[in-house]
C-alpha cells in the first residue's frame, strides 16, 4: 500500500487493498462522466474533431473494449456494470446517456444506437472498422458538474449496497473547465468516502484542452499543477492511484510515483485515450 499519511481523506484504511478479484459474483463498476458544455465544441489538442466528439468517440470505444475483455466462449460475462452521465446538454442539468442507472456489461449491446464505420491506420494501411455508438456528442450550455456528480453519487451508493465486497467503483470525469453550479469538490469528497470492503471509490479526472501545451500527467503534489483555479480544484477531487493500478499507469507514463493522483491536466487526445484505458484496466 502507498504511504498511509499521503492518502488521508481518500484511502486512509490500511486494510483496503484494491485487489478484490472481478467476477460474475463480485462485479466492478465504471461510471463515465462527460462534460457537454458549449466550450466542448472547440477542437481538442492533438485531435481533428471537437472535444465533445473526441470524448464521445473515446468513451464509446472504451465501452466496446470492456465488452471485448468480458467476452468468453459462452458470450459476454457480467464482470462489470457501466453507466455514462452527461452534464450540460441543457442549462443546469445532467442525465444518464445510455440508461437511467448502471447496467451489466452483457446488456450493453442491446442499448447501441447504431454502428458507425471509421477508417483507421493499422500497420501503415487504412482499414475500415465498424464501431458501436451508444451516445452522440453534445456541446450545448453551461457546466453543471455538481449535478452530474450528484447523480453519480446516487448510482454509486445504490450499487455499493448491492455489491459490498466488490472492487470499489471507478468514476472517470472528462471536462474542459470548472463547474458552473457550485463547488464539485464537496460532492467528490463524499463520493470518495463511499466504500466496499476492498477500498473507497476512485475518481479519475481528465482535464482536456484545446491548448497546444505540455500536459501534466498524474501529479503527486498540488505544486506540480498550474496555479489555475479549476486545475487545482480537479487535482484535489482526484483519488490517489492505488498500488494495484499504479503498475498499469507506469506502463504508459514512466514518471508515475507512489502517491500520484488520478488526474491529467491539459490533456490532449492521446492523454484522454490513455487515461480511459488505465482507469478501466
Amino acid at each position: 500500500m502507498p504511504n498511509k499519511n499521503i492518502l488521508i481523506g481518500i484511502v486512509d484504511n490500511p486494510d483496503m487493498s484494491y485487489e478484490s478479484e472481478i467476477s460474475r459474483r463480485k462485479p466492478g463498476l465504471f461510471i463515465f462522466l462527460v462534460d457537454q458544455s458549449r466550450s466542448m465544441s472547440k477542437k481538442i489538442s492533438g485531435g481533428t474533431h471537437s472535444k465533445a466528439q473526441e470524448a464521445a468517440d473515446a468513451i464509446n470505444r472504451q465501452l466496446n473494449e470492456i465488452i471485448s475483455r468480458c467476452t468468453k466462449s459462452d458470450g459476454v460475462r457480467p464482470y462489470f456494470d457501466v453507466g455514462v452521465i452527461g452534464y450540460g446538454y441543457k442549462s443546469g442539468d445532467a442525465t444518464g446517456l445510455i440508461s437511467d442507472q448502471p447496467i451489466p456489461i452483457n446488456e450493453l449491446e442491446s442499448h447501441i444506437l447504431r454502428m458507425e464505420k471509421k477508417t483507421e491506420k493499422i500497420d501503415g494501411e487504412d482499414i475500415e472498422i465498424e464501431f458501436p455508438v451508444w451516445f452522440d456528442p453534445v456541446a450545448s450550455y453551461d457546466t453543471p458538474m455538481v449535478k452530474g456528480l450528484t447523480i453519480a453519487k446516487q448510482w454509486i451508493d445504490d450499487w455499493v449496497q448491492r455489491n459490498p465486497d466488490s472492487f470499489p467503483p471507478v468514476l472517470i470525469n472528462i471536462s474542459d473547465g470548472g463547474a458552473t453550479d457550485g463547488n464539485p469538490k464537496d460532492v467528490a469528497e463524499q463520493i470518495m468516502e463511499i466504500e466496499t470492503s476492498d477500498g473507497k471509490t476512485l475518481i479519475w479526472n481528465c482535464h482536456i484542452s484545446e491548448k497546444n501545451e505540455k500536459s501534466v500527467s498524474f501529479p503527486r503534489d498540488e505544486s506540480e499543477v498550474p496555479e489555475e483555479k479549476h486545475a487545482r480544484e480537479m487535482f484535489e477531487m482526484s483519488s490517489v492511484i492505488p498500488d494495484s493500478m499504479l503498475a498499469i499507469a507506469k506502463e504508459e507514463y514512466q514518471n508515475v510515483d507512489t502517491g500520484a493522483r488520478a488526474y491529467v491536466y491539459n490533456a490532449n487526445l492521446e492523454d484522454l485515450i490513455r487515461l480511459l484505458d488505465i482507469g478501466t484496466r
